[in-house]
């Protein structure tokens, strides 16, 4: 099963190929590709420089708008789907058109400017074509790679600003290309037999995948959909969830060194800068914190890069899920033995040992030598930039999730407002506090306040798009009596930490929820796998956030996988209203789609067949993350994959950490 699911996702690509030759083929005659620089990393996954020239690519330059290149024959620009680029090369292509003779008409039958859109062609290009006099010179082209394969068992579909649009600005657009990537995913792996979406964007997606597969119902257009519908599916179920679903697993700190190096620098396409001047945590500080810039100067260093990827590098696939901690010694012991081996063959060596050493050992050393120093490079930033206040900064965060010492809490967060604020990191940490328990209005004035002093009241407008992401309270009541409502005498428990002690995502909570019985608890003890008294080993997900808190998509993923019956599963999900329920176990083609909840379905005449399906024979499970996916979320995936001997496929629009996600919402 698994090599079977392993070459199929590298089929993705083939289909990615396939659709780009039908885009090239189209057009006739050699061309020259203007490529926008934020597609040149994911398009290195689809395909490289010498496949392009055989499929008629002449000349690859990068898109720049002040810099055209020569024109020499037909161009070929490959944008993503941003009407200011878009206006960049339109304005781009008039310069060329006004180069031209005006006594030549162009011939409509041989375009020679061509525009390929990624992800696709939104109808605002159309008006803004027509309205710059460009119609019917412009020829343009939708095309969507669909998933890349980042890592193993990790796809990722690398479309730009999906949370941003859905979940602040509520621009559903995006959505539309995310169902037909699944659609595709159905076609190349067969349609689970159970379908979950938690979220109303989940929702969506799999309404607008079943419009689109009832579209192409008969004819030859249909034939895929229906090959799908017969062959025995490779994943027994899939998840699709919404990121606001579960912000705690991406506004923590992570533990785990795949995590921390997303803390320091920025992920594109699986590749990760290595640069020892600049990173997340210096860009977000204040000026007036930051070093003098002659010392930053002289602290330059070689920008290289880090592919995070198992099968290329051998020593981040050794340690992107360990603690932090543990990586740092093991980094260390690797680099002394480095160190002996390249001695050890220089002494009392004879001449034909001394030439194997040089032409096969030698590189090979020199090789590991390099990409341990970038490790090791990147090791020392995390230390340097997050070490000094982590400690403290975790047992904050416990505090946070289990609802205490909110006094404590509130003057660190104060503290680091006034002495050491981030732009991104700190404001984090404050939309953690209103998730889970909730800022009253006096706490959320406060730190409003504090927030603006430190980088400007041109930030106002920060607070209200955080609103629209249901991260921080709506700031349009504040008023004094709305702020005297909303002071009250702090509960023992949080709805946040209710609904984690339900679903057992609080290891470090001891306290059971009210009403729970001591045989229910002991019943639900293996849900929480490796849990001990405070604290969780490396057998409990939790361990990804310091033993602290499970991520919600692990813990549903092991309920799922763990549920005997679908009355186990309805006793332990059935609560979850959001919690929606399809696929092709439901029955006939017009029924899998019909999105019900648990309950509802323990109660409907597919009980028993539900029944019967569950416990899993294969436990498949593919997981999509609407709005982006942390890599605490699939450390933790991983670990409950190898524990209950499951295989986990992971996918999502990006792959992002909390600092990403606030940026985006800064930045919007």
């Amino acid at each position: 099963m698994d090599s079977s699911i392993g070459g199929k996702l590298l089929g993705f690509r083939q289909i990615a190929q396939e659709k780009l030759q039908h885009v090239f083929y189209s057009i006739p005659s050699e061309k020259d590709l203007i490529i926008d620089p934020a597609l040149i990393k994911p398009l290195e996954h689809v395909c490289g420089a010498s496949w392009l020239r055989k499929k008629g690519i002449d000349k690859i330059f990068k898109f720049d708008p002040k810099n055209p290149p020569p024109k020499r024959k037909q161009f070929l620009y490959f944008i993503s789907s941003s009407l200011l680029t878009f206006k960049s090369v339109l304005d781009q292509i008039s310069g060329y058109q006004s180069q031209t003779s005006s006594l030549m008409e162009p011939d409509i039958r041989y375009k020679q400017y061509h525009v390929l859109v990624f992800p696709s062609v939104v109808a605002s290009f159309e008006h803004l074509l027509e309205e710059e006099g460009l119609y019917g010179i412009v020829e343009l082209y939708n095309f969507q790679w669909d998933f890349l394969l980042l890592d193993e068992s990790i796809l990722s579909l690398e479309l730009p600003n999906v949370f941003v649009d859905v979940f602040v600005r509520n621009d559903t657009t995006l959505l539309g290309s995310i169902a037909q990537s699944l659609r595709i995913f159905n076609l190349v792996m067969g349609k689970p037999h159970l379908i979950f979406s938690l979220g109303e964007n989940a929702e969506k997606i799999l309404h607008m995948v079943q419009r689109i597969e009832s579209s192409k119902k008969g004819g030859a257009a249909g034939k895929g959909d229906r090959d799908s519908a017969e062959k025995e599916p490779e994943f027994s179920a899939m998840l699709i969830m919404d990121r606001d679903r579960d912000y705690p697993a991406c506004l923590l700190t992570p533990v785990v060194y795949c995590g921390l190096l997303l803390e320091i620098q920025t992920l594109n396409s699986g590749s990760l800068v290595v640069d020892g001047e600049g990173n997340k945590i210096k860009n977000g500080k204040l000026a007036i914190l930051q070093l003098d810039q002659e010392q930053q100067t002289a602290a330059k260093q070689e920008v290289t890069s880090l592919r995070m990827s198992g099968a290329q590098d051998m020593i981040y696939r050794e340690h992107r899920y360990r603690h932090f901690s543990e990586v740092i010694s093991l980094l260390s012991a690797q680099a002394k033995t480095l160190g002996l081996e390249g001695k050890a063959y220089t002494r009392e060596m004879k001449l034909s040992e001394m030439k194997d050493y040089v032409t096969n050992k030698l590189p090979k050393v020199a090789a590991a030598k390099k990409e341990l120093f970038k490790h090791l490079r990147l090791c020392e930033t995390i230390v340097e930039e997050i070490g000094a206040n982590f400690e403290k900064h975790q047992m904050i965060e416990e505090s946070i999730l289990t609802n205490t010492n909110r006094k404590q809490i509130m003057n660190y967060i104060v503290e680091l407002l006034s002495s050491d604020a981030h732009k991104h990191n700190t404001l984090r940490l404050i939309c953690l506090y209103h998730v889970t328990i909730g800022l009253t209005g006096e706490d959320m004035t406060k730190l409003m306040t504090g927030y603006l002093n430190a980088f400007g009241y041109r930030h106002l407008t920060v607070f209200h798009n955080l609103f629209l992401a249901r991260l921080f309270p709506d700031t349009t009541i504040l008023s004094k009596t709305k702020m005297l409502s909303q002071i009250s005498i702090p509960t023992l428990k949080t709805p946040f930490q209710i609904e984690a002690n339900k679903l057992k995502q609080l290891p470090t909570d001891a306290n059971e929820p009210s009403g729970t019985s001591a045989s229910a608890a002991a019943a639900d003890r293996d849900v929480v796998l490796g849990a001990a008294s405070g604290t969780a080993g490396k057998s409990c997900p939790s361990y990804v956030f310091n033993g602290n808190y499970i991520p919600l998509v692990t813990q549903l993923t092991h309920l799922i996988f763990a549920a005997s019956s679908f009355d186990n599963l309805n006793a332990r999900l059935g609560h979850l209203e959001r919690l929606k329920v399809s696929g092709r176990a439901l029955g006939g083609t017009d029924s899998q789609f019909a999105l019900r909840t648990v309950k509802e379905l323990s109660a409907s005449s597919h009980k028993a067949a539900l029944n019967q399906l569950l416990p899993f024979k294969e436990k498949t499970m593919f997981i999509f993350v609407v709005g982006g996916i942390t890599y605490a979320e699939i450390a933790a995936c991983h670990l409950l994959e190898r524990t209950v001997g499951a295989k986990i496929v992971l996918a999502s629009d990006r792959i992002i950490a909390g600092h990403d996600l606030i940026e985006a919402v800064v930045n919007c």
